[in-house]
């Protein structure tokens, strides 16, 4: 921080120099505006050549609010270091203002146009380098340290864990630092719910509203899975918050506008970082296999919900001593994104319907994506569980406290969590949970949940969902072990490890003053291989022998199509009520529901699938007929893949068995485009039977209006002869 200069005894102004008239020469130091100066051990620091290199005897009074007192002084010395004229200093609490005594004589000349205090991190750097954790705090003061929350959205439009960890800043935060917001206008109350925080409400997270608390800071911290503004200054310390890598994880549920996107703001912000922090040790490895990145903190998030409800683990326990075997409902409190994965715990509730076993399902938040909403509510309805799932909308902390502590348990079937707030939430409240053994989870929940066996088959799914649903012992217990592992998460705990965080990211900076992070090694994701949809639906009666004569679904499924496909399963409702074919389909990895007699539900099946479990290069959608999944087996297949892959202009392969060589048709034109689209569209809006190229369909979905407009007036075709066996 820069000083403001004032003789107050004794000097005389010559030119550029000072000149000590009396035996007390006295100069006043001060910060602008008569701002306070923090406590903590600075380096008193002028340019060189001033002389004062040569003052003996001088001496620093601090003005705590009492005047410049004896009591309050401090002789110093003055070195030549690194270039400059340099003092050490310790203020042991704020001061108003410095007085510097440089001489006890009359005579010498010094210099000084220019004052500054900073740090003095020289003892930060010797201290570390003998401590291997090198995690010790910054000496006697708080850190200047300003908070990016511009794009943080409302809480009732999906601000979600994001925004209840920008509460958890905002609160715990100023403990450990001097702590600056930027906010956006409609987050005003921020300010009076946080006093300890000062508060800059802006417009946008660019350099120019910004300009000013970037200027301020010694820490800039963005913990909105990003980093704005788009440059910042290279003297800096940076610090972004990566929440998550889903995009990288499971690429196909973005589109490629938005992958694009992300991967170049994750970028800037990974590489502009000096450090970063992940939310768990997951998030942590995924940033070293895509990034390279090694320049990490992970700061566990907490069950904020939990916490700010101030209920002990006795109280948490009374309050659920009343929820008993008649409580009606499990809760699922998410935004219903793609990953949190809706509609297969929908249809695994249509399942257990169909065997007489009734689950009241809440789904939260669900009306911030209204498409979305729509759709579950078709689904269910389709499926005939529409009186068993009750949709609601943005909920206030304090009702979705009370569906939480008063549900039979807590249903998390969520493909993908960087962390899991309602999962600590949940245990923490003395809730059971039923979740899913997949990114984050196991980590953050150990042996305190049940685990679904998969959260991809609607049908094995259901059998997790009734055994949770009847086993009150085996909620109680579960609820006793989430207290425990509950008690590893906080907010003061997560504050703890951002400020070590901080306070390595200004030491990082103080070693290489404007220097910027090595950048990263970025590996994006690929895909590879053949996705399939085989649809089991109006089966006959040879069908269903043939199936359980098979006894092996996954068997079945490798012989048609390759030991390498990705096979999904897609099941007429009605065929669970066959305990035979239910066990085997049970055992399958992918499976989704629907109801045959409804062409909409067939292609929301279809559609559910391209978006959530394809994952690869090609995709193909079939039906079991005659006996068999597919039509020409494996080794046709695998050679229709292998010439799409050599054919590179085409959009798509079919069988054609006049043929001997592959051959490429011509893009349709315009009214045959349209005639094949009219043709189609009776028989409904799925492609089925070809061999898709992923890269083509441009964000279009199969079982769509838009694919299959697309298909049939866009795509080029590959003729792919049958292999004789």
């Amino acid at each position: 921080m820069r000083l403001t200069i004032r003789p107050l005894h004794d000097l005389q102004r010559d030119g550029d120099w000072w000149l000590a008239t009396g035996d007390d020469p006295q100069l006043l130091l001060a910060r602008p505006f008569g701002r306070r100066i923090a406590a903590g051990r600075y380096r008193l620091t002028a340019e060189p050549g001033t002389g004062l290199e040569e003052a003996a005897g001088a001496e620093l009074y601090a003005d705590t609010g009492q005047g410049f007192r004896a009591e309050e002084c401090q002789p110093i010395r003055f070195d030549w270091r690194d270039g400059e004229t340099t003092a050490v200093i310790v203020l042991d609490r704020p001061v108003r203002r410095l007085r510097l005594d440089p001489f006890e004589r009359a005579g010498p000349r010094f210099r000084l146009r220019r004052v500054t205090l900073q740090a003095d991190l020289a003892e930060v750097r010797t201290a570390r380098a003998e401590d291997r954790t090198a995690q010790a705090p910054l000496p006697h003061r708080r850190l200047r340290v300003a908070l990016n929350l511009v794009r943080l959205l409302p809480e009732n439009r999906g601000s979600g864990g994001a925004g209840r960890l920008a509460l958890a800043l905002l609160a715990h935060l100023p403990r450990r630092v001097e702590l600056r917001a930027a906010i956006p206008p409609y987050w005003t109350d921020l300010i009076a719910r946080f006093p300890e925080v000062g508060f800059s409400v802006v417009q946008s997270d660019n350099n120019v509203d910004l300009r000013q608390l970037i200027a301020w800071c010694e820490c800039y911290v963005d913990p909105l899975n990003g980093l704005r503004p788009t440059t910042i200054d290279p003297r800096v310390a940076v610090i972004s918050l990566v929440l998550d890598l889903q995009h990288l994880r499971m690429p196909w549920l973005f589109a490629q506008a938005d992958m694009k996107s992300r991967v170049a703001e994750y970028s800037y912000a990974i590489d502009r970082s000096d450090r970063l922090v992940a939310i768990s040790a997951y998030e942590r490895d995924n940033l070293t296999a895509f990034y390279g990145a090694d320049r990490i903190t992970v700061a566990h998030l907490a069950g904020f919900m939990a916490e700010d409800s101030g209920l002990s683990e006795d109280e948490a326990r009374n309050r659920r001593a009343g929820i008993g075997e008649g409580d009606p409902y499990l809760v699922y409190p998410a935004v219903p994104w793609p990953h949190k994965n809706h509609e297969i715990l929908v249809q695994a509730v249509a399942v257990l319907a169909r065997r007489g076993v009734r689950i009241p399902l809440v789904l939260t938040n669900t009306a911030s994506r209204p498409a979305a909403r729509d759709r579950l509510a078709q689904v269910a309805a389709a499926l005939g569980v529409g009186d068993s799932v009750d949709l609601r909308p943005f909920m206030s902390e304090s009702e979705l406290l009370d569906l939480v502590t008063r549900a039979r348990g807590l249903v998390f079937p969520s493909l993908y969590e960087g962390f899991g707030i309602p999962l600590v939430d949940a245990m923490a409240l003395g809730v059971p949970v039923l979740t899913t053994r997949t990114s984050a989870v196991p980590e953050i929940c150990g042996d305190a949940v049940a685990y679904f066996a998969t959260a991809a088959n609607a049908v094995a799914m259901a059998d997790d969902l009734e055994r949770f649903w009847t086993d009150a012992e085996g909620r109680r217990h579960l609820a006793a072990k989430g207290f425990v592992q509950a008690r590893h998460f906080s907010s003061a705990a997560m504050v703890g490890k951002l400020a070590e965080a901080i306070e390595a990211a200004v030491f990082a900076k103080a070693s290489a003053p404007g220097g910027l992070p090595v950048p990263s090694r970025f590996s994006p994701p690929r895909y590879a291989g053949l996705a399939v949809f085989v649809i089991y639906a109006d089966l006959t009666p040879a069908d269903r022998a043939a199936l359980r004569e098979a006894g092996d679904i996954d068997a079945l499924h490798a012989a048609a199509f390759g030991g390498e496909a990705d096979v999904t399963v897609g099941l007429e409702i009605g065929l669970v009520d066959d305990p035979d074919l239910r066990a085997l389909f049970a055992r399958t990895r992918k499976l989704i529901c629907f109801d045959p007699a409804q062409s909409s539900s067939r292609e929301a099946a279809v559609e559910d699938f391209s978006l959530r479990y394809d994952h690869r290069e090609f995709q193909l959608i079939t039906a079991f007929r005659d006996g068999r999944p597919g039509f020409h087996g494996a080794a046709a297949v695998e050679s229709a893949v292998m010439a799409l892959r050599l054919f590179g202009d085409a959009d798509y392969a079919e069988f054609d068995p006049r043929i001997q060589d592959c051959a490429v048709d011509a893009v349709p034109d315009e009214g045959a485009g349209v005639l094949a689209y009219d043709e189609r569209r009776r028989d409904g809006l799925v492609v089925a039977d070809a061999i898709l190229r992923r890269s083509s369909a441009d964000d279009r979905r199969n079982g769509t209006v838009p694919f299959l407009s697309r298909f049939c007036t866009g795509y080029r075709r590959l003729r792919v002869p049958i292999p004789r066996v």
